[in-house]
């Protein structure tokens, strides 16, 4: 998600209302640590996959939406359309800074309770596994300059309705390299989500 490159001072407020208190100023940039803010490493990623997958959403057209606190069904975000039936879909969002691309996609480990949730069938709508995949480096997480802000780096999408039932504890699974998420795809997945029924097996 890019609006421009450079590494021209970023105003001190720029990324402020993401973080609490900015942080150390490095490369003309400012970085994501700082003695004051008030996220861990992995907060910053989980507040990055939901501001990736806003900005997709939103680009589209649709409304975005948290899931419910405490959350108890592995629903991170809601997304809606005000299309014919009114579709919508929902999302569990992961990030890792550690990505495993292999030549068929991107693997990644889930957690028994996760994988369960999102196999599960049939369900009122479809529910979508998001991996935001961050560069390795958390100064390349954010960059904001005069000319605009731009986030690192990609985010890969996997539906796994009707799957078959695990005996261990974490599951790895693989989002294909044709998965990327995109407002395109984004609005595919809403496409599809028009035409689900309570017995769908496959997005």
């Amino acid at each position: 998600m890019g609006m421009g490159r450079g590494l021209r001072p970023a105003p001190r407020n720029a990324i402020i209302g993401l973080y609490g208190q900015a942080g150390k100023r490095k490369l003309g940039v400012w970085t994501l640590t700082s003695q004051y803010g008030l996220l861990n490493e992995n907060d910053i990623k989980a507040e990055l996959s939901h501001v990736y997958l806003y900005a997709l959403s939103v680009g589209a057209g649709y409304t975005y939406q948290r899931g419910a606190q405490p959350d108890r069904n592995s629903v991170d975000a809601i997304v809606e359309s005000g299309e014919e039936y009114k579709p919508k879909l929902e999302f569990q969002l992961k990030s890792t800074s550690s990505p495993n691309v292999a030549e068929d996609g991107l693997r990644f480990r889930l957690g028994a309770k996760n994988y369960d949730d999102l196999r599960e069938v049939p369900r009122i709508c479809p529910i979508i596994l998001v991996v935001l995949e961050l560069p390795q480096n958390r100064d390349e997480w954010l960059d904001c300059d005069g000319e605009g802000l731009t986030m690192r780096r990609r985010a890969w999408w996997l539906s796994l309705a009707d799957e078959p039932p695990i005996d261990a504890q974490t599951k790895t699974v693989t989002l294909p390299q044709s998965q990327l998420l995109t407002p395109d795809s984004i609005k595919h997945l809403m496409a599809r989500a028009r035409g689900w029924d309570l017995s769908s097996r496959r997005l």
